[in-house]
Formats: C-alpha cells, structure tokens, sequence
C-alpha cells in the first residue's frame, strides 16, 4: 500500500515545492544529461507495452498524468510557464527515448522528478510518451 502511494500520488509538500522552485521545462545549465534512453529497444512508444489496465495500478496514462503531472504541466498539456514544458505532439521535437529517459531520471536542474526511483517502469513510461503523442 504504501509503494502505491509513492507510485501514484505526489506529497503536497512535494507540489508545493515544485510549484516555488522551478522549471521542470527550465533551461539546464549546468550541463547534466537527462538524455540518457532507458535501453535502445525503447526508441519510440510504438514499443509494445502492456495494456493500460496492467500500467500505473491499473490507471490509464492520463489518469496518472493528471494525478502526478499536471500541477507542472497543466491540465491541458499545454504546460505551465516557468514549471513545466508542454507535452503535445507538436512540442515534442526530441526522439521518445528523451523523453522516456526524462521521465525515468528526472532533469538535471528542475524540479522534474525521478519517477523512475518512484516505481515507474519503462512501459509505464513508454505508455506515457505515446498518450503525449496524442492530441489532448
């Protein structure tokens, strides 16, 4: 029970920090790499992946988005200035596998956190990449 809770939600406190902290769509200046792709088997979210229902405890993509995403990137995907990029298709201009690695590692100097340390996998991930590749 309380690994789901690690998984699924965001402690206040956490929000609150991410909301006065920063830029999780933030310039990255001090050189860090958030590039790094979880394997090169996941280079693009047509990867197979389980079903939704077997994902996120059994919550589609945009049930976890909206859950753990959006304070940063808003509801709308559209992003938040100063917190979080957007993630729409046409604001995505890097490969998948940047994004799979950002969501699994964090970003170097944001408040992006590492859902990866949090108990997401790779499909859960990769499924997350595919619902940003879709139109809100």
């Amino acid at each position: 029970m309380q690994q789901q809770a690690l998984r699924i939600g965001i402690p206040a406190g956490f929000a609150a920090l991410a909301l006065l902290l920063g830029a999780c769509g933030g310039s990255n200046s001090d050189g860090g790499d958030a590039t790094k792709a979880p394997s090169e088997a996941l280079s693009t979210a047509a990867t197979a992946a389980p079903d939704d229902g077997e994902l996120f405890d059994g919550k589609t993509p945009a049930e976890f988005f909206v859950s753990n995403c959006s304070a940063c990137h808003g509801t709308d995907r559209q992003g938040i200035s100063g917190l979080g990029l957007p993630l729409v298709p046409d604001a995505l201009v890097e490969d998948d596998s940047f994004y799979i690695g950002t969501i699994l590692n964090g970003r170097a100097g944001t408040v992006m956190p590492t859902w990866g340390q949090q108990g997401v996998s790779e499909a859960e991930a990769t499924a997350l990449v595919a619902f940003f590749r879709t139109a809100p």
